[in-house]
């Protein structure tokens, strides 16, 4: 577990919406710099960000930025990703974005401290993007080749200095995440995602306008699965993927109508999965319908469509 629980040391960390940023007492000119070197300027008669920039306006976050006093860190995707974004979800400019999709997705570029190259590291953050309930969402950051962000956008140019913060210009528009983006990033949930890549489920869970609760076994439990038993038949994550009840495993994992968060959990809750059977929580601790135990070990990593809880076991319907 220990390269998860590396995995995930950001995680609970409390990171600042881009609205929670107030001015210093020294301000003259209502908490905006006039010294040409916000982050917000950065974007202007700047040929990379012009799409950037009229975004920022649309949507008044060029205010935000532009914040004296600021603890940024941004995301800036160039011209280039803004044109892949728009026509790959069939947009002809910035300006047929509906403002609140927009607005809401430039913040998923937007961390409220300010993290150089060198502070990042592999996990789970929070963005200043929220979903309908008004929780951060999660960006994951992989470092294994270079930075990737939810396994989409790579920074190209990292640290670029502003007076508010800090810039990384990245090649992709990082989408606002649904529970499968947030585990396929992870590396440490590849089992599941194949998994549920294999079983068809993938664009049910990434439906954006339904909600999840995901519990979700790490690699390490998968492999704790096949290591429970001699004469299961499961000797590899192969065997796991051979199961003819694969399906109703994977579902078993799934609530659906409610993104539950850890503190909202009753303690001793009886819950009703999408799959058959029926599961109970006690504190950290889920007892499966074979009267198996099985830990909850992260909680609350947030997407548009739902909240990932990560478990050391496989549940058994």
């Amino acid at each position: 577990m220990k390269k998860l629980i590396t995995n995930f040391k950001v995680l609970m960390l409390a990171a600042l919406t881009i609205g929670a940023v107030s001015c210093t007492d020294d301000d003259d000119n209502g908490g905006i710099l006039d010294n040409n070197n916000s982050a917000y300027d950065l974007t202007v008669d700047n040929a990379d960000f012009t799409i950037l920039n009229a975004a920022l306006l649309r949507t008044g976050l060029d205010a935000t930025l532009d914040q004296a006093g600021g603890t940024f860190t941004v995301f800036a995707p160039t011209d280039t990703a803004f044109q892949t974004f728009l026509s790959a979800n069939g947009f002809a400019t910035i300006d047929d974005v509906p403002v609140l999709v927009l607005r809401n997705t430039l913040r998923n570029h937007v961390l409220g401290t300010v993290a150089r190259s060198t502070d990042l590291t592999d996990g789970y953050v929070k963005t200043s993007a929220t979903n309908n309930d008004g929780d951060a969402l999660d960006l994951y950051i992989d470092l294994t080749a270079g930075v990737v962000l939810n396994g989409v956008a790579e920074v190209t140019m990292p640290d670029v200095t502003v007076d508010n913060g800090v810039v990384h210009v990245v090649d992709e528009v990082i989408a606002l995440p649904t529970v499968v983006t947030l585990a396929a990033a992870n590396p440490s949930f590849s089992n599941l995602v194949t998994a549920v890549d294999q079983e068809g489920l993938v664009p049910t869970l990434s439906d954006d306008t339904a909600t999840f609760t995901v519990f979700a076994p790490t690699n390490d439990a998968f492999q704790a699965l096949i290591d429970e038993s001699t004469t299961d038949g499961l000797n590899d994550i192969a065997d796991v993927l051979a199961l003819s009840n694969l399906t109703d495993v994977l579902t078993y994992h799934v609530v659906s109508g409610a993104a539950v968060r850890a503190e909202n959990i009753v303690d001793g809750a009886n819950v009703d999965p999408i799959g058959p059977g029926t599961f109970s929580i006690t504190g950290t601790v889920i007892t499966d319908a074979q009267t198996r135990d099985t830990n909850i070990i992260v909680t609350n990593v947030t997407a548009i469509n739902g909240v990932v809880h990560a478990i050391d076991n496989v549940l058994l319907p």
